[in-house]
């Protein structure tokens, strides 16, 4: 009989080989779908799994989730992955850029890169924790002056 300590690491082997293997689809399905969208050029900054803290609109009982995000030189772009749901920000609509530790009731002991934009019902905003909050704060920054 195989030791349950065994086949304990066994599982947990297992499941990080699955997690990495999901990551991994879903990032080569984040960069496609950047890429079939936008033309190289206009894309200034990307990442394919980022966690969206939830929209303000959306309210706070939102799940976090992972999707594709793209700082282009008319927009911020958000692919959600599940459910599959889209977000465009013109950059003229863009009010605010932050980096609060929480968004919505949640948080994650980190930076994050928090957007306040205004719609056609009003002001709302979204957080995603991005490698690098700070790049990408910057990057709006300069295109918004």
């Amino acid at each position: 009989m195989i030791p349950a300590i065994l086949l304990g690491a066994a599982s947990l082997v297992a499941l990080v080989l699955a997690v990495m293997y999901v990551a991994k689809t879903l990032r080569k399905r984040g960069r496609a779908e950047i890429d079939r969208r936008f033309p190289a050029a206009e894309v200034l900054l990307a990442e394919t799994l980022a966690q969206s803290y939830g929209q303000q609109s959306r309210g706070a009982t939102q799940a976090r989730g992972n999707g594709a995000l793209a700082l282009t030189t008319g927009e911020i772009f958000f692919l959600l992955y599940v459910p599959e749901r889209e977000l465009r920000i013109p950059l003229s609509d863009i009010t605010a850029v932050s980096h609060p530790r929480g968004h919505l009731g949640k948080t994650g002991g980190v930076k994050l890169l928090h957007v306040a934009f205004t719609t056609p019902d009003g002001e709302d905003a979204i957080a995603w924790r991005v490698p690098d909050p700070e790049a990408w704060k910057a990057k709006l920054d300069t295109l918004r002056a």
